[in-house]
């Protein structure tokens, strides 16, 4: 896989290639990997290894000219989740920073915008970390709703 053979590191996972990266080191393997036709950006996912107290960021890649998916991944510390924005590099992942920022609480350094994007007035800890309590904030919200009471209807 041409993606392989460019970061001389990483392997092939289900037809795709898969990079383990470092924080250090993330933005420089995807920056070689624009540079040499992986110039389309899919998405940025993020998954809660809470048994790891770390996240794991997931840039995936495509290339047009090798017809090839690649996926990078960094690990970070779960207490405190921070890696530099990709927005130079792809400038529509500012978005996806701003998700995986509001739903997890990974910071992106240099990202200007991780304003609220779906949860405006969200007070409570991000809502896909495994630590948040689903049903608690259910209770919380939902059993305090009064009763509204309908009244019979009288036909017409």
């Amino acid at each position: 896989m041409k993606a392989l053979e460019l970061i001389e590191k990483g392997e092939e996972m289900h037809g795709r290639a898969y990079i383990k990266s470092d924080r250090d080191e993330v933005s420089s393997i995807i920056k070689k990997l624009k540079e040499n036709g992986f110039d389309h950006f899919v998405m940025l996912s993020c998954i809660d290894w809470i048994d790891e107290n770390e996240f794991e960021l997931v840039y995936h890649l495509w290339s047009y000219e090798y017809k090839e998916h690649v996926m990078v991944s960094v690990r970070l510390p779960r207490d405190s989740p921070s890696i530099g924005s990709m927005h130079g590099l792809f400038p529509q992942i500012e978005t996806y920073e701003r998700e995986v920022h509001e739903m997890y609480g990974v910071d992106f350094e240099g990202n200007s915008r991780l304003t609220p994007f779906l949860l405006d007035g969200w007070r409570d800890i991000p809502p896909m970390r495994k630590d948040f309590d689903s049903k608690k904030f259910a209770e919380d919200v939902f059993d305090n709703i009064p009763e509204i009471k309908e009244e019979e209807d009288e036909g017409i």
